[in-house]
């Protein structure tokens, strides 16, 4: 039963088009958010320029799966070569697909932050935003800010938390699956519902 119940728990406008020419004129509001969408596109291309977007992304990524591979002790413990190798191989082909899901879903990425830009900020601020993106400062400041998450500082303290997270959640998961486990003891019928699932978590993970 506690099999099933660690399967579970691990997976754990419609356009009405006007008739009249007068009604086709875009709007005086609908001027001013084309106003912001536009300046907001130009803010997201100065922080993240074409080129050098996917290098910028894959550097944050970089940053964020460091403290993971950090928080793997057992992987240190491997001492056959070929276990060692597999292991290298699954976290490489790992970081290999989401570089692909960055990549493929970037464009969208893009212009959804522009968009989110122009419901945050008013016009005047994001003017203000772009003259500051667009000045030497502002280029340091973007062109450096996916290096942070790799800075050794931060680092340190990214290993640390997730350290403490996984040892908490190891916690709860244990106590959890002890509770789920008592409760279809006592109630058998729900057997049935939980190996569903289970079975559904590992096809759906294949």
């Amino acid at each position: 039963m506690k099999r099933v119940v660690g399967a579970v728990v691990a997976a754990v406008s419609l356009t009405v088009l006007a008739p009249t020419a007068a009604a086709a004129q875009p709007a005086p509001a609908a001027q001013a958010d084309a106003a912001k969408l536009a300046e907001a596109h130009a803010i997201i291309q100065i922080m993240y320029p074409p080129a050098s977007r996917q290098q910028m992304m894959e550097k944050m990524l970089a940053g964020m799966m460091a403290p993971l591979h950090q928080n793997m002790p057992f992987l240190n413990g491997i001492k056959d070569p070929g276990l060692k190798a597999l292991f290298k191989d699954f976290f490489d082909q790992m970081l290999d697909q989401q570089r692909l899901l960055m990549s493929r879903h970037m464009p969208a990425m893009m212009d959804a932050m522009a968009a989110a830009y122009s419901h945050m900020f008013s016009l005047a601020e994001l003017k203000d935003i772009r003259r500051f993106a667009e000045s030497p400062t502002g280029h340091a400041y973007f062109s450096r800010m996916p290096n942070i998450l790799s800075d050794p500082a931060v680092q340190k303290v990214s290993t640390d938390m997730i350290a403490d997270a996984q040892q908490s959640v190891k916690a709860r998961a244990e106590d959890f699956k002890d509770k789920v486990a008592a409760y279809v003891k006592a109630h058998p019928e729900a057997a049935d519902e939980l190996k569903a699932m289970g079975q559904s978590n590992a096809s759906s993970s294949k």
